[in-house]
């Protein structure tokens, strides 16, 4: 801070040693006409400046910053950590030798040093980002074969774009607000089809970041968006379905072109598509040359160990078309070599060895399945952590991991949520039941107690019929219900999914998160949920014997606990995202306040209800034991946090998962084999859970060189090769039998299973009752099929669980008349299956040729000419609205063009063609059908 001052001008005549009276001044000081403080370059928030002021005060402030400016500000620095971690966690910065990956660079803009093909090497990553920003239409593919380092560019992009945004203060770098913050997504939550990008821009935003600074008090998402401020990265185009990629291309491309994204995707995956994404630019990652790897390895390993990997080096050098050569040519596999064999123990000599390693793909094998005895390799202990690191056992650790890996295969995506553990088979078996069971236990338990303590102590009259028993019990375990149904309406939240939550004990940051989450339709449903029946039980309670009663029981019991649930279950009001121990840790404090405060209060309202109504101190008590179990069964009992305590029990007693299922991820995710997306885990590459999911390939140990008996010195291994005739004449002397490798067992062929047929459904042809003609002209299918669709078992269950819930509440577990309200819907179905096969089948038939589609249900047709048509793909199947749990094709229709009748209209603007299959997949001969004669149109 620099001090001007100015002097001032005397009058004539005046000294400027006088004194106070005659204007003489002692000091000789004057007083100066002008002081200026100018600040610049500094970082201080404050600036108190302390003296006597004699005259105006003029304060010059640099203009106010934009409220957008300082969203998008927060965003990147929330960005730049988050991506930050994830890169160290990769092991991508705190090496000494980066990995030369190159780049062929395919520009669509002119760029300011030549255009074309040129190779760009990824240490260089400023000059693509440089490149990129340069460019008219910020659109960037970033293409490359399995393992080639298209997630690792991304992830460096990102905190690259958001450390420019933001600069660099302690270096003296200013940042650059035109530089859009960066934000990485999977595109497995975007379902293109039915959402666009901006909307789930705006989704992701407002779900991931909801603390951002508001813009004219609203969540600036819609803003940052709109302005440009943000550049979509996405990332898994190529592990999505057909369908799926092409419509996120046709979404890309419908797209303004201001609003520029970073796509990546495998290169066949995305060359086999229709559709390219206009206007973009593109870089494909080149193999890594074998001189390359070897530079990096040797850079990367001990010193002390160099000598070990000098088989390597010279395999690599002798052979760069071989299979270690072939296989390091991706930074994926040089990465895993340099995990695997960091541990002292590790001898990286064995990769050379091409006998027991002969192919590409038993390098990568052995790889992929050495990597995790390193990635547990024991720590040091953090002092802050429950359980020490890498106390795992490597081979009880590749089967947990391999469960988790054969799971997220078999629900069609890569990414692991702990609250979605129930939905795996074992859980719902198992975890489900044993909460029925739970809650009547625990009914039963609570009424034996309030029975003996009623008997001994009570001095009221006692009803001896066991539904007044077990009213309050009841009773509760519908005001909780509502309270539950009330604040999931008001966050817009879903049943069964985690968030977030807030600190309920800052009170103040709760409520204020609480009316930033909610808008004015939500607010209202809540409201209705709450007032309307709260307001009812109090119009009919006037009048009546104990009119304080019923207004204490609905005040204490109804409106006070659903303000406390909303404070409870606020969201969190962060800019950072989540993770998933933090999702886990606030749904386990949500549980337990819940259980702790929500459900004491509204037992306490059941027991000012028994209180007020001439009842004892006695029966108060029971009356409140009776209501907070209740509350306890509906509340804490079906919550996520629940639910994934009871799935993850049953899954380690069955050997799944571990007991500390959490730390053991953290461990992985530690080591390398797991990546954190959001609150979500994703394996560290595709390949590697692919890998995982397969049948178990043990490594083969090295064969034993046998020692000649006439030089003493190790024999040669011979490699197998065809048997030669031979002939043997006379006696022949006794030879030393030959050493043979060991070879690996071919896994046997396993019996063929209903999943396998579920996802490869056989022709149309070979189903029974089918009649298909096919030729080059048409395709013609001719059927019957039930009358009654088989969609009611899901809603069946639904109520036979909440009729399960309801007789462990009540506790008539023990009676025929709680049993039959649970079992009627299991029977009614089984009633429907049986009705639905004994009426007579309706005639189908199915016409596709080159003019169009024809399809026919009963006296029902529809008719999709192909002019009208803009795209086929199987879909979920949606009659009326309901779903049937069936797939089928569908066909989007032109604007315009005249609908059909109301069961072949779908969802979303999709049109039924026929229902086929409870998977989402296509018999052959109806896919070769589609694909010969609608021009393109199939998106199968």
């Amino acid at each position: 801070m620099d001090t001007l001052r100015g002097g001032g001008d005397e009058p004539d005549g005046q000294d400027r040693r006088g004194g106070r009276g005659g204007g003489d001044r002692r000091d000789g000081w004057q007083p100066p006409s002008e002081v200026r403080n100018v600040v610049r370059d500094s970082t201080i928030e404050y600036l108190v400046q302390a003296g006597y002021i004699h005259g105006d005060l003029v304060v010059n402030l640099p203009p106010p910053r934009e409220p957008v400016d300082t969203a998008a500000e927060e965003l990147a620095r929330a960005v730049r950590a988050q991506w930050s971690a994830e890169v160290a966690a990769w092991e991508l910065g705190d090496i000494d030798g980066p990995l030369a990956v190159r780049w062929l660079a395919r520009w669509g803009t002119p760029a300011t040093d030549g255009t074309g093909d040129r190779p760009v090497r990824s240490d260089r990553l400023g000059d693509i980002a440089d490149t990129l920003l340069g460019l008219g239409t910020r659109r960037l593919l970033v293409l490359g074969d399995p393992g080639s380092g298209k997630s690792t560019l991304l992830a460096m992009t990102v905190v690259l774009l958001a450390g420019r945004h933001l600069g660099d203060v302690t270096r003296g770098v200013p940042g650059d607000r035109g530089v859009p913050v960066p934000l990485l997504l999977s595109l497995e939550s975007w379902d293109a089809e039915t959402v666009g990008l901006r909307d789930w821009l705006i989704g992701r935003l407002t779900e991931d970041h909801p603390g951002l600074p508001r813009v004219a008090g609203a969540h600036p998402a819609r803003r940052l968006v709109r302005d440009g401020r943000v550049l979509p990265v996405l990332d898994g185009l190529d592990e999505l379905p057909g369908h799926r990629r092409a419509a996120v291309v046709r979404e890309l491309n419908d797209t303004a072109r201001e609003l520029g994204f970073v796509l990546a995707s495998r290169t066949q995956e995305y060359r086999t598509l229709a559709l390219r994404v206009a206007g973009a630019s593109d870089i494909e990652a080149l193999p890594v040359g074998p001189r390359d790897a070897a530079v990096h390895l040797l850079r990367t390993a001990d010193e002390g160990r160099h000598e070990q990997w000098g088989p390597v080096l010279d395999e690599l050098a002798d052979h760069p078309e071989g299979p270690l050569g072939s296989a390091l040519s991706t930074p994926l596999m040089i990465w895993l070599a340099r995990r695997a064999h960091r541990p002292a123990h590790t001898d990286p000599a064995r990769l050379a060895d091409r006998t027991r390693l002969p192919t590409r793909e038993a390098v990568e094998r052995h790889l992929m399945d050495t990597v995790i005895p390193a990635a547990f390799e024991p720590r040091a202990h953090d002092t802050e952590r429950l359980h020490a690191p890498g106390h795992w056992n490597p081979a009880r650790a590749r089967g947990w991991l391999a469960f988790l890996a054969r799971e997220l295969q078999r629900r069609r995506t890569g990414e692991f949520a702990w609250w979605r553990l129930n939905r795996t088979r074992a859980a719902r078996l198992l975890a489900i039941p044993t909460l029925v069971v739970f809650c009547i236990v625990l009914t039963e338990a609570m009424m034996a107690v309030v029975t003996r303590v009623e008997d001994a102590y009570s001095d009221s009259f006692q009803l001896d019929i066991e539904l007044f028993d077990r009213n309050y019990v009841f009773g509760a375990a519908i005001l909780a219900t509502g309270i539950q149904l009330a604040t999931l309406q008001w966050y817009g939240d879903r049943f069964w999914e985690p968030r977030r939550r807030a600190n309920p004990f800052k009170a103040g940051a709760a409520l204020r998160s609480a009316s930033r989450a909610v808008s004015v339709r939500r607010a209202l449903t809540s409201l209705a949920i709450l007032v309307v029946p709260g307001a009812l039980l109090l119009f009919l309670a006037q009048g009546t014997y104990h009119t304080d009663a019923f207004t204490a029981h609905a005040v204490l019991g109804y409106i006070l606990p659903s303000l406390v649930m909303l404070v409870i279950a606020a969201p969190a009001d962060t800019v950072d995202a989540a993770t998933p121990d933090a999702l886990l840790a606030s749904e386990r404090r949500a549980a337990l306040l819940t259980l702790g405060v929500v459900a004491p209060l509204i037992g306490l309202g059941t027991g000012a209800h028994s209180l007020l109504t001439g009842h004892g101190t006695v029966d108060f008590w029971v009356a409140f034991a009776k209501g907070m179990t209740g509350a306890v069964i509906v509340l804490v009992v079906v919550s996520p946090w629940c639910l994934w305590v009871a799935s993850r029990a049953w899954l380690a007693v069955l050997g799944r998962v571990p007991w500390s299922l959490m730390e053991f991820l953290r461990d992985a995710y530690g080591g390398g084999l797991l990546q954190r997306y959001g609150g979500t885990y994703r394996f560290r590459h595709l390949r590697l859970q692919e890998h995982l999911a397969g049948p178990p390939t043990a490594a083969l140990p090295a064969p034993r060189r046998q020692l000649s008996p006439a030089t003493g010195s190790p024999e040669p291994v011979i490699a197998p090769g065809p048997r030669q005739p031979f002939t043997v004449t006379g006696p022949q002397r006794h030879r030393q039998p030959q050493p043979q490798p060991l070879r690996q067992r071919q896994p046997a062929a396993s019996a063929p299973r209903l999943a396998d047929f579920l996802d490869n459904p056989p022709p149309l042809h070979e189903l029974p009752g089918y009649t298909v003609v096919s030729n080059d002209h048409e395709f013609v299918v001719d059927a019957r099929d039930r009358r009654l669709p088989l969609g009611h078992w899901p809603l069946c269950g639904l109520f036979m669980m909440l009729a399960a819930v309801r007789m462990a509440a009540s506790g008539n577990w023990d009676n025929a008349m709680g049993w039959t309200s649970v079992l009627f819907w299991p029977v009614f179905a089984v009633l429907v299956n049986v009705v639905a096969f004994l009426l007579p089948k309706m005639h189908l038939t199915l016409r596709i040729d080159h003019w169009g589609i024809t399809a026919s249900k009963g006296r029902r047709s529809a008719t999709y000419a192909w002019q009208d048509v803009l795209a086929v793909r199987v879909r979920q199947v949606y009659v009326r609205g309901r779903n049937q749990r069936v797939f089928g094709p569908h066909v989007r229709l032109r604007p315009g063009t005249p609908e059909p009748p109301r069961m072949f209209r779908g969802r979303d603007g999709w049109f039924l063609v026929m229902a086929l299959h409870v998977r989402e997949a296509t018999p052959p001969d109806l896919a070769a059908a589609l694909t010969r004669f609608s021009g393109g149109r199939w998106q199968g």
